[in-house]
Order: C-alpha cells, then sequence, then structure tokens
C-alpha cells in the first residue's frame, strides 16, 4: 500500500491522549482546560477562541479551527467535510472582519496595522513526524502578527543581516483581559450560530 494511500486509510476516530480530540466532545460555550471558549460546532469542525493572542490583547485575538475526529492531514477529508471546512473557513474569517469593523479598523485600509486583514497558519504532519490533529490559526494579520513569511512577497524587503537571515520580531502570547474575552467569546458564538 502506498503511503498516501495508507495516510488516506488511517484510523481517524477519536484518540484519547489528544487534548483537540477531548476538546471536540465540548460543547458550543465550554471552555477548554486550556482556557479556550468553543465558539463555533457544526458539520465536523470546531472553532475555539483563545484566551491569549500573539498580537496585542486590546484589539487582536486567535480563533483554532480543528476537526472533530483525529484528521491529520486535508487528504483524509472527503468532498462532504472538505465543503464544510470551507464554509467554516469562510464564516469565521467573515465573524473575525464584522469583529474587527465594530472596533474601528477599516475593511478597506491600505496598511496592515489599520485594517482588518484576517491571517492564517495551520498545522499538519507529514507521514514521517509523529501524528498531531491538524489545526489552523485565524487572526487579524497586523503588528507583530502582520510579519512577512518566507512565502510572503514582502519578505524580499525585510532587512537581512549578514547576508544569512532576516530578522523578525519576537512574538509572546499574552493573555486578553477576563472582560474582553467574555465579550468576545459571547460576540463569536453569536456570529457564528
Amino acid at each position: 500500500m502506498s503511503k498516501i494511500k495508507q495516510l488516506i486509510e488511517e484510523d481517524v476516530s477519536l484518540q484519547k491522549e489528544c487534548n483537540l480530540c477531548k476538546e471536540s466532545l465540548l460543547q458550543l460555550g465550554d471552555k477548554t482546560n486550556y482556557g479556550a471558549i468553543i465558539v463555533y460546532k457544526k458539520n465536523g469542525f470546531f472553532a475555539t477562541l483563545s484566551p491569549k493572542t500573539g498580537g496585542n490583547p486590546k484589539n487582536d485575538f486567535t480563533i483554532q479551527l480543528m476537526t472533530d475526529k483525529h484528521y491529520t492531514h486535508f487528504s483524509q477529508l472527503d468532498d462532504e467535510l472538505a465543503q464544510s471546512y470551507g464554509l467554516a473557513f469562510a464564516r469565521i474569517s467573515k465573524a473575525i472582519t464584522e469583529v474587527l469593523a465594530e472596533k474601528g479598523f477599516d475593511v478597506n485600509a491600505k496598511t496592515r496595522d489599520s485594517g482588518s486583514a484576517v491571517a492564517m497558519w495551520g498545522k499538519c504532519t507529514t507521514w514521517q513526524e509523529k501524528k498531531e490533529h491538524f489545526h489552523i490559526k485565524l487572526y487579524p494579520f497586523r503588528d507583530k502578527l502582520g510579519q512577512p513569511c518566507p512565502a510572503d512577497s514582502s519578505w524580499g524587503r525585510k532587512e537581512v543581516f549578514d547576508n544569512e537571515y532576516i530578522k523578525m520580531e519576537p512574538i509572546k502570547k499574552r493573555p486578553i483581559e477576563k472582560e474582553r474575552f467574555e465579550y468576545l467569546s459571547k460576540r463569536f458564538i453569536e456570529l457564528l450560530k
């Protein structure tokens, strides 16, 4: 059996040792062990609002989108689940944009820091690595979180040191204030129903 066929046919049932599989059993509005809140749960996917952000805790946040079973690769998703992923991703992106607009960020801004651009970062593994539950993080794309990555055309405009590396600003997660976190979790649950 080819490695790809083996990967696709892997057992994707809930895994007892996987913290994301455990979170998938929680209900909308429940809090995870990490302190995140379940803000979306529909058609094989769920999403959590993190209590911390790598951005400005007064303006930013992170939502993590995951499958409710132990998938490790996009190639394991059938057509129905892939369609559900697309709808979930689009709805969460729209909700993030709406929350940013309510905070005064301009949907049509010409710069990252004044706009409401949404970024994503995904995690899945190769068959050579330890298997993990894949997940996608969505967050406002600005300030330190708006730094370019090698796939971004603005990467080449970063200052190069010793012709070997590009210095990026360090990103440290900081807690979101309790009152704001509670507001955001209720607002995202409302927008994502």
